[in-house]
């Protein structure tokens, strides 16, 4: 799990990647040394990714794949992974394409680290 959140981290854009319980306790976590911790963003990230799953409720949607939230300066992504929220905090949405490339490596290698 730590090597996966190290390999996101270490993709071009990604500031912080951290693994966060479901009730937004942070488990692990990868960040730059000038980034913020994970932990002032886990329970605000995993109330913004409760409402998002409650919205696709709503709209008849089986569930959430991503939850995005886009700054002046960067961009907030969520990842639902069974019992568990994955947190990625970019530098710039240009990085976007690049770290959902990166995602898709790293995604299973934590579910099954989960398991």
């Amino acid at each position: 799990m730590e090597q996966a959140l190290q390999e996101l981290k270490a993709t071009k854009g990604v500031r912080v990647a951290a693994l966060l319980s479901e009730d937004g306790f942070v488990v692990e976590e990868a960040r730059e040394a000038d980034a913020p911790e994970a932990s002032l963003l886990s329970a605000r990230a995993a109330t913004v990714l409760g409402t998002a799953k409650a919205l696709a409720q709503t709209l008849g949607q089986e569930g959430v794949e991503e939850v995005m939230v886009e700054y002046p300066e960067g961009a907030l992504l969520l990842v639902p992974l069974p019992g568990y929220h994955l947190l990625l905090l970019l530098d710039s949405v240009r990085s976007l394409g690049r770290v959902r490339l990166a995602l898709k490596r790293a995604v299973p290698k934590l579910e099954e680290a989960l398991r």
